[in-house]
């Protein structure tokens, strides 16, 4: 609301009205010109001027340029005419106009008030009806009596009119005339009349005005003075004046006059004016025979005329119409602009206003004009109606009151719009005069709202996205689109346009019906063979407009949802072989035979395929992934026929749960026979839940073994899987479906890869880390471990350990007692049986830490580098006793036999890699431990022996142990040679090969519990 009054205010400053006042002689030629207002007005730019008279009485009296804005004249003006015509006053003629000035979008209001000037064309003239020619006057008459003289009128205002009287002629001095009552002349007495001396006088009445140049007008006048004794009609008064109402009823008696004589002779009475009195000539009465009008004439001036025997005497009668309030306002109403105005017959003016009309715009003036006096005038308006609101405001803009005359605008105070309210009934404008009573008039007023093009046609629909299956037929209507316009007319014709360029799709542009030309392939459409894709969404841009000028228009989009159906069966791929051939030793559990792929050109869970497959025969039994690995579950048995070809059969299945399809394959296995050399090394399969495996070193550049990644949350749809560790991919990598393999040379024994498995379907996704330890097949029992691929198989190995534990306990247990128990058998035995058992004691006990110390070491293999077998190796080296055994000769009582090697020997013959060989690069790495020395305490007797025979066969305290016999392969076992002594049976050596784990932690010294030679003589 404070922005409206704000606007207003400027706006109404901008159009304030500035009255423009100019005075113009009468009788100019015509297309003289008043003014240039382009230039006085100072509007350099290109305006628009027009000009409206506020009297419809003064049309036509002036033109305008409506480019260069010259006011002129149309035509000669007479003033008197205008006069007599009532275009003006006859005491001031001024002509009213308004100018209108448009300058772009502003439009500027001016008053203009030309004042006709009175030219002096015209000489006064003396009324030939109620001319006076022979005035009769008594000689006893006093001095000073006034007797009326004939009038003269004068056309002309102002000084141009009658001015002055005069008497010229002989004794023109004896009377005098007065001109100051009522504009009526009068004879006045200056001197004594003697109808002996001077019975009468020829003088001349001179009339004039005081124009330039001043006119004059005479006429001849006769007095004649009578006798005192001569009868005469005097009237009782010489001037009468009299008020009367414009609405006096005509009959009404106004004024009786009365003239006397000296004989009581009849008097009779004559007017001698035109007017609408008449006047009883015996009586003297004076009634009124006509309407009055003050606005017509506001008075009159009467002269009667009394006589008997033919002597006339004069008298004025001098009648003023007193106005009465009789004359509504009178209402005139003016439109601008592009607005028009129709008059109804009901008497309702209608005004048609465009909707998009500015705020603050006036749309028409309302001239008021009121006929009657100032008092029964000074019209004003008021505005209003019985249906607010009220869109309009109104605003005094000029007034004159000379005239009665006031200027009202008319100004749009609300915005206007068709579409809410298309027409403003019942406003009433209400004019009203001050009289008494007051009298007012009323115009009906109809805003009738014009439609402009300012609604944008919109399309009303349901949904913006149809539903459309594959395959559909051609000439299938989606939808009838219907598009709405709040506007009228052509403003409300529509036209529908496809805005993009296709071959699918057709738009009726009259109707709005959209169609399919042709059938639609969703696996054309999706080129990019998304599977997760269901759905395919295209887009069309719809564009709707109407006819109106500016044409108006907008815009949708619509999306066609093409669904995907299951018309397409799985197929396997042409290109791959299903004839695989395999050798018999290469078939483990676990081993995955190779990888299947069958594609389908649907999408969604109708695109994604399953596999499943069906034996021939129960002696191999394979199993498939949902990715196309086949593979030999872990707890199945391998082979247990002897055929050379399996039979199988794959089916590949979409996952769709109403119409699922399928397509099935034949899988033949061939097995070779076992003295091929084709032992192809089979990638394993494994569980999502292994948390460490080992890899060969030597399967470099090939799978290694795959995960199987479609067990990911119980079950996936479309499982992928990718390497974390991104400073590993120059040495690792894993394919999206889970083949892991190392491509070039490891710079570390264990690694841990993070894993994240993606189910691009269900956009589900989970981590894992898996531990991969590096070994090398060519070394012995490198790679022999197990694949602990559930907890049950940990379990098992726990509980085996736990009774491999257990029983070498009681072993070691039982032992103990046994020793115990020798002791106290042999106590009182011979001292060379006491010695003998010692001896036999100490080597047991030899043993017995033999035992425990291979016990140790199978403890430290099991929980350290996980290596399960120690292969003790009989050497047949020979050593002589002289070179290492020391006898004391000093002491006869016993003798110490030490057994022993230098250092030298032991660092010679223990087979420790040096660092520059790498070891995934060696063959069968073996090491030699032997035990440091140890001393034996002997019986007497046999140091006596040793004395006498130096070089003594050794006798064996153990049993030989059995050479096992090794048979040769390609996996990295090599043959166990043995060399034996030619002179003399000896004690092998024990050798201990184990595969090494390359974790220091794991490497330890066998030397401490283990004797190189075991012999005594």
């Amino acid at each position: 609301m404070l922005f409206i009054i704000i606007f207003l205010n400027i706006f109404l400053r901008i159009s304030s009205h500035e009255v423009l006042k100019y005075i113009i002689d009468e009788k100019l030629p015509a297309n003289t010109l008043i003014s240039d207002l382009s230039k006085e007005l100072n509007i350099k730019s290109n305006g628009f001027f027009q000009i409206y008279e506020l009297s419809p009485l003064n049309k036509n009296l002036f033109t305008i340029h409506n480019q260069t804005g010259h006011l002129t004249i149309r035509s000669i003006l007479n003033r008197e005419q205008m006069c007599l015509k009532r275009q003006c006053s006859c005491s001031s003629c001024e002509i009213i106009l308004q100018l209108l000035i448009k300058i772009q979008d502003k439009i500027i209001y001016k008053i203009i008030e030309i004042k006709i000037k009175d030219l002096n064309d015209h000489s006064p003239l003396f009324d030939k009806q109620s001319m006076i020619h022979v005035i009769h006057i008594k000689e006893n008459v006093p001095l000073g009596y006034r007797i009326i003289l004939p009038s003269a009128n004068d056309p002309d205002e102002g000084m141009n009119s009658v001015q002055a009287y005069r008497l010229d002629g002989p004794n023109s001095e004896d009377f005098d005339v007065d001109f100051s009552t009522f504009d009526i002349p009068y004879l006045i007495v200056r001197s004594s009349l003697d109808s002996q001396r001077l019975s009468s006088y020829s003088l001349l009445l001179t009339t004039s005005d005081h124009g330039e140049p001043p006119r004059a007008t005479s006429i001849q006048l006769n007095i004649t003075v009578l006798n005192i004794n001569d009868s005469i009609p005097i009237f009782v008064q010489s001037i009468y004046s009299i008020d009367i109402r414009e609405d006096t009823v005509i009959g009404t008696t106004i004024l009786k006059i009365e003239a006397i004589n000296d004989n009581n002779e009849k008097i009779f009475y004559e007017l001698l004016t035109e007017s609408p009195f008449i006047i009883d000539r015996l009586t003297g009465r004076i009634q009124l025979s006509k309407t009055l009008d003050y606005e017509r004439e506001k008075s009159y001036r009467l002269i009667v005329k009394a006589y008997e025997n033919l002597i006339p005497t004069y008298a004025s009668i001098f009648i003023r119409i007193i106005d009465i309030n009789d004359n509504p306002v009178s209402m005139q109403i003016k439109v601008e602009g592009d607005i028009t105005i129709k008059q109804k017959q009901n008497d309702k003016t209608v005004l048609f206003l465009q909707e998009d009309t500015p705020l603050g715009t006036t749309i028409a003036h309302v001239i008021l004009n009121d006929l009657d006096s100032s008092a029964n005038g000074n019209p004003y308006l008021q505005l209003r109606t019985t249906e607010p609101p009220l869109p309009l405001i109104y605003k005094l803009i000029y007034q004159n009151s000379f005239h009665n005359t006031k200027l009202y605008s008319l100004i749009l105070n609300q915005n206007l719009n068709r579409e809410s309210k298309s027409i403003y009934n019942n406003i009433q404008l209400i004019s009203h005069d001050s009289g008494t009573p007051t009298l007012h008039t009323k115009l009906h007023l109809i805003l009738d709202i014009i439609d402009v093009n300012d609604c944008i046609p919109t399309i009303q629909k349901n949904s913006t996205v149809y539903d459309i299956n594959e395959n559909n037929p051609v000439g299938y209507i989606i939808d009838k689109l219907i598009a709405y316009d709040c506007d009228l007319g052509e403003n409300a014709e529509i036209e529908y346009h496809l805005l993009n360029e296709t071959d699918l799709l057709t738009l009726n542009t009259k109707t709005g019906e959209i169609s399919l030309k042709q059938s639609i392939d969703f696996d054309l459409l999706n080129r990019q063979q998304e599977k997760y894709l269901t759905t395919i969404n295209l887009e069309f841009y719809i564009k709707v407009q109407d006819h109106g000028k500016p044409s108006l228009s907008s815009q949708t989009k619509i999306i066609l949802r093409i669904h995907d159906l299951n018309d397409h069966s799985p197929e396997f791929a042409k290109n791959q072989s299903y004839d695989w051939t395999y050798s018999q030793s290469s078939l483990q559990s676990g081993s995955v035979l190779g990888r299947v792929h069958a594609y389908d050109n649907d999408s969604g869970l109708q695109g994604l395929i399953n596999y499943s497959i069906r034996s021939f025969h129960p002696c191999l039994t394979l199993d498939i992934t949902s990715l196309g690995y086949v593979y030999i579950p872990y707890e199945s048995s391998i082979l247990t026929c002897s055929l050379l070809s399996y039979t199988f059969e794959i089916t590949a299945s979409d996952y769709d749960p109403i119409n699922s399809r399928s397509t099935t394959q034949l899988l033949i296995v061939n097995i070779q026979s076992k003295s091929s050399n084709n032992n192809k090394i089979l990638p394993k399969l494994l569980t999502l839940s292994t948390q460490r495996t080992k890899l060969d070193i030597n399967t470099q550049g090939n799978a290694a073994f795959i995960l199987d990644i479609t067990t990911f949350n119980n079950h996936t749809y479309q499982p992928v899987v990718y390497l974390n560790n991104t400073n590993l991919l120059s040495c690792w990598n894993v394919t999206s479906t889970g083949e892991v393999s190392l491509i070039s040379n490891p710079f570390a024994s264990s690694y841990i890869l993070s894993l994240n498995i993606i189910d691009q379907y269900a956009k589900e996704n989970s981590s894992i880390k898996l531990q991969i330890d590096i070994c090398n097949s060519s070394i012995l029992y490198s790679c022999q471990s197990y694949y602990f691929s559930d907890n049950r198989t940990i379990l098992i190995y726990a509980v085996c350990l736990a009774l491999v534990i257990t029983s070498i306990c009681i072993i070691i247990f039982s032992l103990i007692i046994c020793l115990c128990c020798g002791r106290n058998k042999h106590k009182n035995e011979t001292l060379s049986s006491t010695h003998q058992n010692t001896f036999l004691q100490c080597n047991d006990d030899y043993h017995s830490e033999k035992v425990q110390n291979k016990i140790f070491y199978f403890f430290n293999l099991k929980f350290n580098s996980f290596l399960f077998f120690v292969n003790t190796e009989i050497s047949n080296d020979r050593r002589k006793s002289s070179s290492n055994s020391t006898i004391r000769e000093d002491d006869h009582d016993s003798a110490c036999i030490i057994n022993g090697h230098s250092s030298s020997s032991n660092s010679s013959s223990s087979g420790i890699m040096t660092k520059n060989d790498a070891w995934y690069n060696q063959k069968e790495p073996t090491i030699q431990m032997y035990p440091s020395a140890s001393t034996y305490y002997y019986d007497l007797k046999l140091a006596e022996l040793l004395r006498k025979n130096q070089n003594p066969p050794c006798i064996h305290l153990n049993e030989l142990p059995t050479i096992p016999q090794s048979s040769s392969t390609d996996y990295g076992f090599s043959s166990l040679e043995l060399s034996t002594s030619s002179s003399t049976s000896t004690i092998p050596n024990h050798h201990i090969e184990i595969g090494i784990d390359q974790s220091p932690e794991t490497q330890f010294n066998m030397t401490s519990f283990i004797s190189s030679r075991e012999c005594v003589v």
